[in-house]
């Protein structure tokens, strides 16, 4: 059985993402997020853009620059210095570790969180990298792309075939296995939409017949094809886009019923659910699982996984 849970400065930080878009599939509407109650002194917060030139504070709006700076003189930076985040930034530009702090925060301040919320995330983002907070997943038996089984990175990515914005995902993760020699992404299905566990059993048919990959791309590709199906255009759809990918239509269709394979789908449905994943796409970087995504954050977050790897799991002094 091969389980991702591994805990292992290969380049310098990348300073800033901007904002983590909170995007993703859920099988129920999401409870609206709460408005921040600022704190009783927010209003009256300095706006201190001006004394961190490195970080993108002029082009967010002013309440988010305000509880950024309130952030920044409340939390000590995680690089051990004896400075809060604002001195480290001044005093110590280059600390990788003042940076990523920020850019952390900012990406949750940015969803209109208050600083003491924006605390909790990053304190919740370092300690996410502990070896007691990662999942243990098995991959031997999902279809991989990238790297073999001892990469150093293996994302397991939970998804949807039906959900727009695993299809927005796909070609940003794809992209970066394909890019490293190190890196692996591993599917595993999480259906939430009403026929997406159809394709979830076909995908699993077509990995037993080795079109996997081939398949999966063609139900990403069609995926808009499908959204006002019933259940009977949807199975034929199933067919047709089997058939592009070298698969016997009718033996797919059959294998919609099977037993095994419907087995197998809810079986990875239900370790989703185990481990906390309530909407898709939910991504895991070695037992790891990442806040939602974006270009600027899986960069970040990869490499402070390389950091904490080179480190043998624990962060660079500096």
């Amino acid at each position: 059985m091969e389980v991702v849970s591994r805990v292992m400065r290969t380049r310098p930080f990348v300073p800033l993402l901007l904002v983590v878009a909170s995007t993703a599939c859920h099988g129920a509407p999401a409870s609206p997020k709460p408005a921040a109650t600022p704190a009783p002194d927010a209003a009256a917060a300095r706006d201190c853009s001006a004394d961190y030139p490195s970080l993108p504070l002029a082009e967010l709006p002013p309440p988010v620059r305000r509880e950024f700076c309130r952030f920044a003189q409340d939390n000590f930076c995680y690089c051990g210095c004896p400075h809060m985040l604002s001195g480290c930034l001044k005093e110590h530009p280059a600390c990788p570790h003042a940076s990523r702090m920020a850019a952390v925060a900012l990406a949750e301040l940015a969803t209109g969180a208050t600083a003491e919320a924006a605390s909790q995330f990053v304190a919740g983002y370092y300690d996410s990298f502990k070896p007691q907070a990662r999942a243990q997943i098995d991959v031997s038996k999902l279809p991989c792309l990238g790297a073999g089984p001892d990469a150093k990175l293996t994302l397991v990515e939970f998804s949807d075939f039906d959900c727009p914005h695993c299809k927005v995902a796909r070609p940003l993760l794809e992209k970066l296995v394909r890019s490293r020699k190190d890196a692996r992404l591993c599917f595993m299905s999480f259906p939430l939409h009403a026929h997406s566990g159809l394709a979830a059993t076909a995908a699993a048919y077509a990995q037993e017949k080795g079109q996997f990959w081939r398949f999966h791309d063609l139900l990403f590709d069609e995926q808009e094809s499908r959204a006002t199906l019933d259940e009977k255009g949807y199975v034929a759809a199933l067919v047709k886009l089997g058939g592009e990918a070298g698969l016997d239509g009718a033996r797919l269709e059959n294998a919609l019923h099977d037993a095994k394979l419907l087995e197998a789908v809810d079986a990875q449905r239900q370790l989703g659910r185990s481990l906390g994943v309530d909407g898709t796409p939910f991504v895991f970087v070695n037992g790891r699982r990442l806040p939602p995504i974006s270009p600027e954050f899986l960069d970040l977050t990869i490499g402070d996984e390389l950091e904490w790897i080179g480190n043998g799991g624990a962060w660079a002094k500096d």
